[in-house]
């Protein structure tokens, strides 16, 4: 039935579109290796066929990273993903908008391009073995990697801030060469069978000497830049000689066939890329003096642009890459030197043709084009402009075609052109009671053009330029917009209401960044303020930041609650290094100047304390976020941080923390997740760690009644240690802790809209858990577990907590949780977190 309903819409097209009557979808002219509907994703790019035809080296998202894949080239099955090959830490992206993927003759090995470490480079993978290897060169930008038949040299296109060029690694020298050393623009190498020539793709036109251009005066804006003709250039002697020379187009993907006297490369001459087959030996029959002036013949007339060809090295198969039904895919095509062409040339799309005629009308013979003109009276007065057009010259119409429809014959086609819709000549239009009052149309206004606007837009170019021609250099000059300004209003589960105003300004080039935060109430010993700059011009990224925070809080008195108020004055350094794209280290060191205040006892004394407080951590990230969590990936946190006691040795402490969390990607989104954490804190005064709860708990309850602070310092430093579900908040408070969750994370609803009431429900989340933990002081005073009335084993300072969850996004991202505490003989009372945000 799919198959008929897509043969059925092809039937109409081709009958109502008859531009594209004669043109095929790539799977008529193709065998179709790839489905990316059926397989996921999008991509399906960089093909490249193996030596032996076996097999075929791509790049695909279908397992939602872009990754490296070898499929079968008989069936298109999958063989092999090169594992982990996507989330290497060296590797930042992979080149998929050109051919990065080139075959070893041994039709083991690849050679692929992509981006590490800001830079590009080329990796070769054993793809039995699963080993690789850097190449030892990195270039701003790196394409098209190709390796020589003979297997002692890889060519490859390397561009730097000035140009591209051909470049040559020597595998047995261990050399670079730069081959094609000019400005031009060169694409897509492709070997001769003897390794001895490689032909690309160039914008050099005529210019065939490399160093032709050393002691001329040439500027590439008065050079023809759109047209790329393939050229080859002889390795040994760097010789470049032109092989086709099509005005309008841009030729690309050489391949040379065995005898070294066909070329199949791809054009979009007549408007859409297709494959092309060329003779590049002249004979003594032929009547040309150059190569570039024999006919080349189309063997493909496709719908779809054909692009980034490769075959086996038999020539026997070839395959190429296409944007089909919606996504790129990947076809194959049996015996391509011995395909025949489909015609002499291929018919222009429209576009094209009045690209090649500049001077010609689009409008086809025998058609009438009748313009409709309303006046202001809302009553439609008819103009007929005929207009006769020979078929195969479009020109455009003489002053005696213009007259009116009364002195000549009515068209057999007419086309009535009417208020955006095409009338045929059977419809009829009454004219004397059709009533458009009622609408607005615009008035066709030609602009007034400037005597010397020519002359004027030519100085306006002459002032980039200094009297030798050479560009005027301006000095950047740093200037701030805004990036995002949001004002919003938060409950601290801690802490209630809060609100606050956020302002971020950068420059142009993202060097320079500005913070601001506020969230005034009453005065500013009460309000919260913070300013910060940021210097990111360079790989460390520098900050600077200063803010003020006040907090209030009923803490237990003597005899009753009490209202505290807690300020913050902090001042920082810090900056960033990143070492690649998945590790960084940060460091800081902060002035804290701390207050504790009671409001309703005055004879409570107030407490101002001091902390410098340097920190340094070490961090890796590599995950993948779904839809409210991280589904793939790992990321961990080691931090060591502390006050030495310049400013009181009795305020000293030292922590060292860490987080690690694996997360685990099953059946395409679903997630298991892995989570240990803990902190170990010493010194005078240690920082101290409370269990139990979770994050942005709303309906929150504590253990000790209200938040345990009872010094500066505790406001300062006290950490949650989160989630704990089936306690309270401050279940446990300790100097140490440790923290170890598993969560199995699951899509419920994808897509749910309620009736009658329009609610959207969509990509709702549902999450089963196991939390275990404990906090303690004193290493010998921690007891695990402990032996029950009938000596089984019990739980004790070791908190275990087990349940289910659901996570929904209405307006906010809801979080619900029911947790159990167990304590290896029974459940106790179940506990529902309502909580906002996203997880872990």
């Amino acid at each position: 039935m799919k198959q008929l309903n897509n043969r059925w819409k092809k039937s109409l097209k081709r009958e109502f579109w008859p531009e594209i009557a004669e043109m095929k979808d790539p799977e008529e002219i193709a065998k179709r290796l790839t489905d990316n509907e059926k397989d996921g994703g999008f991509y399906n790019t960089s093909p490249s066929m193996s030596p032996q035809g076996d097999k075929i080296a791509f790049i695909s998202d279908r397992d939602i990273y872009l990754n490296l894949f070898i499929m079968n080239s008989l069936n298109g099955k999958i063989i092999k993903k090169i594992s982990n090959f996507a989330r290497q830490y060296d590797l930042e992206e992979l080149n998929v908008l050109f051919p990065s993927v080139t075959w070893a003759p041994d039709n083991v090995r690849l050679a692929i391009s992509k981006k590490g470490a800001g830079k590009d480079i080329v990796e070769i993978i054993d793809t039995e073995e699963e080993d690789y290897y850097s190449l030892p060169f990195q270039l701003d930008g790196i394409e098209t990697t190709s390796w020589s038949p003979d297997g002692k040299l890889l060519a490859f296109i390397g561009s730097n801030s000035r140009q591209s060029d051909i470049y040559i690694w020597d595998f047995e020298k261990k050399k670079l060469t730069n081959l094609t050393n000019d400005i031009f623009t060169d694409h897509t190498p492709s070997w001769s069978p003897d390794s001895k020539k490689i032909f690309f793709s160039s914008d050099r036109g005529d210019i065939l000497q490399l160093d032709s251009l050393k002691d001329k005066d040439f500027f590439m804006f008065n050079h023809d830049f759109t047209q790329r003709d393939i050229y080859s250039v002889s390795v040994d002697s760097g010789k470049v000689e032109r092989i086709t020379n099509w005005a309008l187009s841009s030729e690309r993907f050489p391949i040379i066939s065995n005898d070294g006297k066909t070329m199949l490369f791809t054009s979009d001459y007549n408007g859409i890329e297709n494959l092309y087959k060329k003779r590049i030996v002249l004979t003594e029959k032929d009547t040309v003096n150059s190569v570039a002036d024999l006919p080349a013949y189309p063997l493909t007339n496709s719908l779809n642009g054909i692009t980034q060809i490769s075959a086996s090295s038999d020539r026997k198969k070839l395959v190429f890459t296409t944007l089909f039904k919606p996504g790129y895919n990947i076809f194959l095509i049996n015996n391509p030197f011995k395909k025949k062409p489909v015609a002499d040339k291929l018919p222009l799309t429209e576009y094209m043709y009045l690209l090649r005629h500049p001077e010609e009308t689009a409008i086809k013979k025998d058609s009438t084009v009748r313009r409709i003109n309303l006046d202001s009276l809302g009553t439609v007065s008819v103009k007929d402009t005929i207009i006769f057009v020979g078929e195969d010259s479009l020109s455009a119409p003489s002053a005696d075609s213009l007259k009116s429809s009364s002195e000549k014959s009515e068209p057999k086609n007419k086309v009535t052109i009417f208020s955006g819709q095409v009338v045929s000549d059977k419809d009829t239009i009454k004219t004397e009671t059709a009533d458009y009052s009622g609408y607005v149309f615009g008035k066709e206004t030609e602009t007034p053009k400037k005597k010397n606007s020519v002359r004027d837009s030519l100085k306006l170019f002459d002032e980039k330029l200094d009297k030798n021609g050479n560009y005027l250099v301006h000095n950047y000059k740093v200037d701030f917009s805004p990036d995002m300004i949001n004002a919003s209003a938060t409950i601290s589960t801690y802490y209630g209401l809060l609100g606050s105003t956020y302002l971020s300004f950068s420059d142009m080039l993202g060097n320079h960044r500005l913070v601001g935060v506020t969230g005034f109430q009453i005065d500013l010993k009460n309000s919260d303020y913070g300013l910060a700059y940021y210097y990111l011009a360079k790989r460390i990224n520098y900050g600077v930041e200063f803010f003020h925070t006040a907090r209030f809080v009923f803490l237990y008195g003597a005899e009753k609650q009490e209202l505290y108020r807690y300020s913050n004055m902090n001042a920082s350094v810090s900056a960033s290094y990143p070492l690649n794209s998945y590790y960084r280290i940060d460091a800081s060191l902060t002035y804290m100047h701390v207050k504790s205040e009671n409001l309703d006892n005055y004879l409570v004394p107030n407490t101002t304390t001091i902390y410098i407080v340097p920190m340094l951590s070490f961090i890796h990230d590599n995950v993948m976020w779904g839809y409210t969590s991280p589904i793939q990936g790992t990321r961990y946190n080691i931090t060591v941080f502390g006050n030495p006691g310049i400013t009181g040795v009795g305020q000293s402490f030292y922590s060292i923390t860490w987080d690690l969390r694996r997360y685990f990607r099953f059946f395409y989104d679903n997630s298991f997740v892995f989570r240990i954490s803990g902190g170990y804190s010493g010194g005078p005064n240690p920082q101290r760690f409370f269990l139990g709860g979770v994050d942005n708990w709303i309906n929150r309850t504590f253990a000790t009644g209200t938040i345990p602070i009872y010094s500066p310092a505790d406001f300062a430093f006290l950490s949650p240690a989160l989630p704990l579900r089936g306690y309270n908040y401050s279940e446990q408070i300790g100097s140490k802790y440790v923290l170890m969750n598993l969560e199995l994370r699951l899509p419920i609803i994808r897509y749910l809209l309620t009736g009658p009431l329009p609610i959207l429900f969509q990509n709702v989340i549902g999450t089963a858990f196991l939390d275990v933990g404990t906090a303690w002081n004193e290493d010998r005073n921690l007891k695990l577990f402990a032996k029950g009335e009938n000596g089984s084993l019990l739980t004790d300072q070791l908190l275990l907590g087990m349940g289910i969850g659901f996570r929904a996004n209405f307006i906010f991202l809801w979080r619900f949780d029911w947790g159990w505490p167990y304590n290896f003989n029974r459940f106790g009372k179940a506990k529902f977190y309502l909580s906002m945000g996203l997880d872990f």
